[in-house]
């Protein structure tokens, strides 16, 4: 490699640093980088001076920092600290919302692998998931996939099943006009009991947005079409018996 006086050519340094010309030549108009000299041909000369700034430079940039910041710090004008303080909220922020696309994607992929593969059935598993989002925090949501994986698959479609065998009961105890008293309807009560156990796993906090969500949203949408709101009514008048 040819210098001059310990001076670099702009190829030579970007062959020794590991970058492209193109880089150098983006940090030089954006300031970050300018060459000490220039040959009376106008050919970039680098320095010692200058190949230490460059390595800072990178140093930071592996960082991840914005180069708008580097240039501050290069230049003495912030503080390392504070910058980088500053660089770690960001980068715990993008950390949150990658793991909740992470726990989104993870949902929508178990919900595509239960079966649902068409477009209405997509747009549902989408609305679904959304509606989920708006009423648990992020922690619980958190929880709620971890009790899902370790359910399995094939339990989480034995219990929507048993849902809407449950509600299918609790329906045709209604429209028969059996007492909610009835100790048949009471069996449904205590396992529709057992069955929101098993999801909340005995989460207050799940137990309390989970009833949050069926008033706002209603029994119809909530329940994702398991139960109608006369239903609902019909399982708590027979809830109310027992107290």
């Amino acid at each position: 490699m040819e210098t001059t006086a310990e001076r670099y050519r702009i190829g030579e340094l970007a062959k020794v640093a590991g970058v492209t010309v193109r880089t150098l030549h983006h940090y030089d108009e954006l300031g970050l980088l300018t060459p000490s000299e220039r040959t009376t041909s106008g050919h970039r000369l680098y320095d010692a001076r200058d190949v230490e700034r460059l390595y800072r430079l990178l140093a930071l940039r592996n960082l991840g920092l914005p180069l708008d910041e580097i240039g501050a710090l290069l230049d003495g004008e912030d503080g390392v600290a504070d910058t980088v303080r500053n660089h770690l909220a960001r980068v715990e922020r993008q950390a949150e919302a990658l793991d909740a696309l992470k726990t989104r994607l993870t949902r929508l992929l178990a919900a595509l692998d239960a079966g649902q593969s068409t477009a209405d059935e997509i747009r549902e598993a989408l609305e679904a998931m959304s509606m989920f989002e708006k009423y648990y925090t992020p922690e619980q949501l958190q929880r709620l996939e971890e009790r899902r994986r370790s359910l399995g698959d094939d339990e989480i479609k034995r219990v929507e099943e048993e849902w809407r065998e449950l509600y299918a009961q609790v329906r045709e105890h209604r429209t028969n006009g059996t007492d909610p008293s009835d100790p048949a309807v009471q069996a449904l009560v205590t396992r529709s009991g057992e069955l929101i156990q098993m999801f909340t796993g005995g989460d207050p906090g799940i137990a309390a947005s989970l009833k949050r969500m069926y008033e706002q949203e209603g029994p119809q949408r909530a329940s994702r079409g398991f139960a109608d709101p006369e239903d609902m009514a019909y399982l708590e008048r027979a809830r109310a018996t027992r107290s």
